[in-house]
C-alpha cells in the first residue's frame, strides 16, 4: 500500500464526513465507495486511519460511507457542536435540554424496539404527531426517572418536567416565540434535513403534520440516545400505541 493509496482512504473520509456530499455516479466518492467495497487492503486502510481519528466506520449504503464519532473523540456530535440554535443567558438550558428531549422522543417514535435499530430502513415522521407523543408521554417519562440514575436520565428527566411547562404553540400572534414545544420539534426536524439525516416530503403533508424521511445515517448515531431511562419509557409507550393501532 503506498501512499498514495493513503492519501486516497483519507479523501474517501473526507467525502464521508460532509453530511450532504452523495456518491453519484462517475464522482470521486463514488469511485472510491466502490474501491472500498471491492478492496479488503484499501477497506483496512480507511479504518485504520478512521480509528486514529476517533471515528467509527460503518457498512457503505447509498448515502455513502456512514461514520460516527467515538464520544471521546474531536468528531462526536454533542449539542454543543451540533449546529443547534440554542440562545445564550438563562433560555441555554432550557434550549439544551428540549432538543435533547425532542431528539430522545424522535429516536423512540421512530425506532421503538431494538429491531428496528438494526435493520436499515427509512421511516416516516409526521412533525405534528410527534408533537403529541411527545406531550402525551412526557409526564411519565419524567415520574419514571429515579433521582440517583445515570446523569443522561436525570437530565431528560428534568427535561420531561420542563417540556410539560410549556405551552404547545406560541402564545402570541407573532409566531417567532421559541419558548414552546411546536418550535424545538420543528427546529430539530429542520436541522437534521440540514444535515443529511433526514429529507423533507412535502408529497406526504396531510392533517398529521410536515412529513420527513429519517434515514440510516441517523439510525446509526442513536446507540448513546438510547442508554436511558426516558428512551425506555417512550420506546415502551411507542410499541403500546402501535398494538392498539
Amino acid at each position: 500500500m503506498n501512499l498514495t493509496d493513503v492519501g486516497e482512504a483519507a479523501s474517501l473520509l473526507r467525502f464521508a464526513l460532509v453530511p450532504k456530499q452523495r456518491p453519484t455516479p462517475d464522482s470521486p466518492y463514488r469511485a472510491l465507495l466502490d474501491r472500498y467495497r471491492t478492496d479488503a487492503e484499501f477497506a483496512e486502510v480507511v479504518t485504520r486511519i478512521a480509528g486514529g481519528l476517533g471515528i467509527r466506520v460503518h457498512l457503505p449504503t447509498q448515502l455513502g460511507l456512514l461514520l460516527t464519532g467515538a464520544s471521546d473523540g474531536p468528531f462526536a456530535v454533542t449539542l454543543d457542536n451540533s449546529g443547534l440554535l440554542r440562545r445564550t443567558g438563562p433560555k441555554q438550558l432550557q434550549d439544551r435540554y428540549c432538543f435533547g428531549l425532542v431528539l430522545v422522543g424522535l429516536a423512540a417514535y421512530a425506532y421503538p424496539n431494538g429491531e428496528a435499530l438494526l435493520d436499515s430502513g427509512s421511516p416516516s415522521v409526521r412533525s405534528a404527531e410527534l408533537l403529541r407523543f411527545l406531550s402525551r408521554h412526557a409526564r411519565a417519562a419524567a415520574d419514571e426517572v429515579d433521582e440517583s440514575g445515570q446523569v443522561q436520565s436525570r437530565q431528560l428527566g428534568e427535561a420531561a418536567k420542563l417540556w410539560c411547562d410549556l405551552p404547545e404553540v406560541p402564545v402570541n400572534d407573532s409566531g417567532r416565540s421559541r419558548d414552546n414545544r411546536r418550535y424545538y420539534v420543528h427546529a430539530l426536524l429542520q436541522h437534521l434535513v440540514a444535515n443529511g439525516r433526514a429529507r423533507r416530503e412535502a408529497a406526504l403533508d396531510d392533517e398529521r403534520g410536515e412529513a420527513y424521511q429519517l434515514n440510516d445515517r441517523f439510525r446509526i448515531g442513536l446507540a448513546e440516545v438510547t442508554e436511558n431511562a426516558v428512551f425506555a419509557v417512550l420506546a415502551g409507550a411507542r410499541r403500546a400505541e402501535e398494538e392498539r393501532d
